[in-house]
């Protein structure tokens, strides 16, 4: 089992690189510490680096070595594509748990809690194992619109220009006085996706009824 491993961050839009190192797991989250590189990170985001391990390493009393081994190869101090100021190791960052056991997911009680941050060389966890995580955000929340908890049914033809709709996809219900916790009969119409487009862009306090979840209780 490997210690530790050499990285090498790219950045997409500019193709300047960083070279670090890490005692540690590759997934757990640690990017780097460079001055510039940080920097770097903030303007652009993590989305716009990619990552590559250069070598893992098994002795961790290697891992600085292994680091200043890769920096002098490509001369990382004098070459304008690397935004590391000096050929030297720094120093890799070892990460501490607070405990040797990582705490169960709290939905399954199975697999371990995600790894949420670090801070001050503590770890911190989700409340969920990845796989929970994933499965809570497939599930969508049933959200039901103000107007059709108290009972408004849409029309089958539009109040506006009066087109008959096949499907009731093609109708939309609106609040007139754009107050969504209004759900007053005559505060409500229905009209269809042309009338909507022309709404939009006149009555400008109409507002589409099922757009943001309502969780108000039904009066």
């Amino acid at each position: 089992m490997y210690k530790g491993f050499i990285y090498e961050w790219t950045n997409r839009s500019t193709g300047q690189k960083y070279i670090g190192s890490h005692i540690g797991h590759e997934d757990d989250r640690y990017l780097g510490s460079g001055v510039e590189f940080l920097k770097d990170l903030k303007l652009f985001g993590t989305l716009n680096y990619d990552r590559k391990i250069l070598e893992y390493i098994k002795d961790e009393s290697l891992v600085s070595e292994v680091e200043e081994k890769w920096l002098q190869s490509v001369d990382a101090k004098n070459n304008s594509v690397y935004l590391n100021k000096s050929n030297h190791a720094c120093g890799s960052r070892v990460i501490k748990k607070e405990s040797g056991v990582r705490p169960m997911c709290n939905t399954c009680n199975v697999h371990p809690r995600s790894i949420a941050y670090h801070r001050n060389e503590k770890v911190y966890y989700r409340s969920d194992c990845p796989e929970c995580t994933r499965k809570k955000k497939k599930i969508k929340k049933i959200v039901v619109p103000r107007w059709k908890s108290v009972g408004y049914k849409k029309k089958t033809a539009c109040d506006k220009c009066g087109f008959r709709a096949r499907f009731l996809s093609q109708l939309l219900v609106f609040h007139i006085d754009g107050n969504l916790n209004n759900p007053d009969m005559r505060n409500l119409r229905t009209i269809c996706l042309n009338c909507a487009e022309v709404v939009k862009k006149t009555d400008v306090t109409w507002r589409r009824g099922d757009l943001e979840p309502d969780q108000s209780p039904v009066i």
